[in-house]
């Protein structure tokens, strides 16, 4: 049995690491052992800081991003752990060896213009675009996230007092409502949403206005509404 098939073997059962957790790390030593082999012509034994700072700029110049490369250097330092710690390496020459930075990558922003074109995205000339009207109003006022959208029950608007109380699994908050949301919410409960029905969910999927009569349906809980 070899290094690398030793040091799954300890992995899988002394540490009891999960299947992928091995599988990662296996693959990620035997890419090293590979590299090693064929450009600097040394076996996994041999491999210094320097080998390994090397193998992880070949990596970063052959379009690996910095995770992988991070990725790397935890498994070739568990790898050489393993060694030393069984007695068949004196030092860890990747214990002194720095992470790639990973680029952390921020959302964009949208403009003040490009907000306000979206909000006026839907036209409020059918039921689904009074809802639609309604939903984006409401996230951009309050900043909530699409899945406590889609869970709001009636209940949950206050439009009188200019509050919407949004529940999670152990709390519950408060939110303010401003004007345009409070406009664009009341208008769906006015024009569109038909409470006579039953439902307790505050938006819905297939909607016929008061002044048509019918019924309404449960929001399902996909948002799939948008598509302007």
């Amino acid at each position: 049995m070899d290094d690398i098939a030793r040091f799954g073997a300890y992995l899988s059962d002394e540490k009891h690491s999960s299947r992928n957790t091995v599988s990662s790390y296996l693959r990620d030593t035997t890419q090293f052992a590979e590299y090693l082999h064929n450009y600097c012509d040394i076996d996994l034994r041999e491999a210094d800081s320097a080998a390994v700072q090397d193998y992880m700029d070949w990596m970063l110049s052959h379009g690996k991003s910095a995770a992988s490369v991070t990725r790397f250097l935890a498994s070739v330092k568990s790898f050489y752990s393993y060694m030393v710690a069984a007695g068949e390496l004196k030092k860890n020459p990747a214990q002194g060896v720095a992470a790639a930075k990973v680029e952390r990558k921020y959302p964009e922003i949208l403009t003040a213009k490009e907000v306000e074109l979206f909000l006026e995205q839907p036209e409020c000339v059918d039921a689904k675009g009074y809802r639609d009207r309604a939903m984006l109003e409401l996230l951009y006022a309050t900043g909530i996230r699409v899945s406590e959208l889609i869970n709001l029950d009636v209940s949950d608007l206050n439009l009188a007092a200019g509050i919407v109380t949004c529940r999670g699994r152990d709390h519950e908050r408060a939110i303010p409502l401003y004007s345009a949301a409070i406009k664009a919410l009341g208008e769906y409960v006015e024009f569109i949403r038909n409470f006579s029905a039953g439902i307790v969910a505050f938006f819905v999927v297939s909607i016929v206005s008061k002044a048509s009569g019918g019924s309404d349906f449960v929001f399902c809980h996909s948002f799939e509404l948008l598509s302007f």
